[in-house]
C-alpha cells in the first residue's frame, strides 16, 4: 500500500465532472472567465516566494488535518509495500475528479496492465460539479462534495491501477461566466507561480518520464481545463531547472509532455445504427451531425488501442457516483459496443514539439 497525501504543494487533494468530456465530445464554445486576465511568465523570485508560502501552507494543513485545506492523509493503492512514494513512469495531470477516468481512463489501465507505474494529479476539488447521485440531497450534501469526491477519485484510481495519487489543492472554478469564477480559492484565480510550484514539487517527487495533460485551450471550454494546461506547461519547463523553485526538491526533467487529443475518427457515426438497435435514444448525437467534423486521427501523435480496458474505464467512471449516473449512456452500453466506442485514445505531443504527420506507436516510445 502507498499513501495518497492531501497537502497543497507536496502531496495534495480535491475534485469535479463533465460527462460529455468523458468521450471527447465538444459541448460548445465558452467565454473568457474570472477576471478575464491571464498571468504571464512568473519572475523567478516570485516563484521562490510562492513556493515558500506553499511549503508553509502544507505544514499548517497537516497540523490541522482539515480536508478543506487538503490536510488529510488517506491510504491506498497498488504499491506492493508501505514504503514512501517511488518514481512513476507516466503522470496524468487532470483538472477534476472523474477526468482521470474519462479521456485518460483507458490509457491508465492500459499501462497498468503492462506493469508501468502511473500517477495522477487532480488540480481541483470538484465543488461546483452536479450531484447526480439520487441518494444525495443536492443542497444539503453540497458542502461535503470535496470530501466525497476525494474518496471517489481514490476508488477510481485503484480500479485503474494507478500507483500514486496527488491532489493539487485548488477549488473548482465552475463553468465559464458563473459566480464560482470569482471565488478567491478557485483554480482560475490561483497565483500562477504558486500553482506551478505545487506541481513542480510533485513532478520532482514522482520523477515521471512522460506527462499527459490537457491540450492547448483545454479541449473543453472550462476554466479549469484551460488553467490545467497552462500550469502543466509551466511546471514541465520549470521542474528540470535547479534555479526554479529550489525549495520544491532536486530538479527533474520529464522526457515528454502530451495533451489529450480530441479526434473525430468516425467510429461513433459507424456505430450509430447499433446504438439505436440496442435501444438508446441517439437524437443528441444526430444533432451533432450538422456540425463540421473535428480533427481526424492523422492529427494525433499517438493512437492507443485501449478497447480491451473499456470495462475498467466504465467501473472507474461509476466510482464517481456523485457525478456519473449508472444509467448514463457512457457506462450503460453493452460490453461489445462499449469496447468499440472507446477503442482508441488519442494524444498529441506538446514537448518536444511534434511536426505535422509525425506519429508514435506509444506514449513511452523512444525512452531508454
Amino acid at each position: 500500500m502507498s499513501a495518497i497525501d492531501v497537502n497543497p504543494g507536496s502531496r495534495v487533494v480535491e475534485n469535479r465532472p463533465a460527462e460529455a468530456y468523458a468521450v471527447g465530445l465538444d459541448p460548445g464554445k465558452g467565454a473568457i472567465f474570472g477576471n478575464g486576465t491571464r498571468r504571464g511568465r512568473y519572475p523567478r523570485l516570485l516563484g521562490i516566494m510562492s513556493c515558500y508560502r506553499t511549503v508553509w501552507t502544507s505544514f499548517r494543513s497537516v497540523a490541522r488535518t482539515d480536508i478543506s485545506y487538503g490536510g488529510t492523509t488517506i491510504t491506498r493503492t497498488n504499491n506492493s509495500d508501505d514504503s514512501a512514494s517511488r518514481p512513476v513512469t507516466l503522470l496524468a495531470v487532470r483538472p477534476h475528479p472523474d477526468d482521470e477516468s474519462s479521456s485518460t481512463g483507458g490509457m491508465l489501465a492500459y499501462y497498468s496492465a503492462r506493469k508501468v507505474r502511473t500517477g495522477v494529479v487532480i488540480c481541483t476539488g470538484g465543488e461546483e460539479g452536479e450531484i447526480r447521485d439520487p441518494d444525495m440531497d443536492p443542497v444539503a450534501d453540497r458542502s461535503r462534495l470535496r470530501e466525497l469526491r476525494t474518496q471517489e477519485v481514490k476508488d477510481a484510481c485503484e480500479i485503474l491501477g494507478v500507483a500514486e495519487l496527488r491532489m493539487l489543492g485548488f477549488r473548482d472554478s465552475g463553468m465559464a461566466d458563473t459566480p464560482a469564477n470569482q471565488h478567491p480559492e478557485a483554480f482560475v484565480n490561483a497565483e500562477r507561480s504558486e500553482a506551478a510550484c505545487r506541481l513542480v514539487r510533485i513532478i520532482r517527487e514522482l520523477r515521471p518520464r512522460v506527462i499527459v495533460t490537457e491540450p492547448p485551450g483545454g479541449a473543453y471550454p472550462h476554466p479549469d481545463h484551460i488553467t490545467c494546461h497552462e500550469i502543466t506547461m509551466d511546471a514541465f519547463e520549470a521542474a528540470g531547472d535547479a534555479g526554479s523553485f529550489p525549495e520544491a526538491g532536486p530538479p527533474w526533467q520529464p522526457d515528454k509532455l502530451y495533451g489529450v487529443a480530441q479526434v473525430d475518427d468516425g467510429a461513433w457515426e459507424e456505430l450509430m445504427p447499433r446504438f439505436v438497435a440496442a435501444g438508446f435514444d441517439m437524437d443528441w448525437m444526430k444533432r451533432r451531425e450538422s456540425h463540421s467534423r473535428g480533427p481526424g486521427p492523422e492529427t494525433a501523435t499517438v493512437a492507443l488501442d485501449v478497447g480491451s480496458y473499456s470495462e475498467e474505464q466504465r467501473r472507474a467512471l461509476l466510482a464517481h457516483r456523485t457525478q456519473i449516473s449508472p444509467d448514463s449512456f457512457f457506462v450503460s452500453l453493452p460490453a461489445e459496443l462499449r469496447r468499440l466506442a472507446f477503442a482508441t485514445s488519442y494524444f498529441v505531443r506538446l514537448s518536444p514539439p511534434c511536426v505535422p504527420g509525425e506519429h508514435e506507436p506509444d506514449l513511452l516510445y523512444g525512452l531508454d
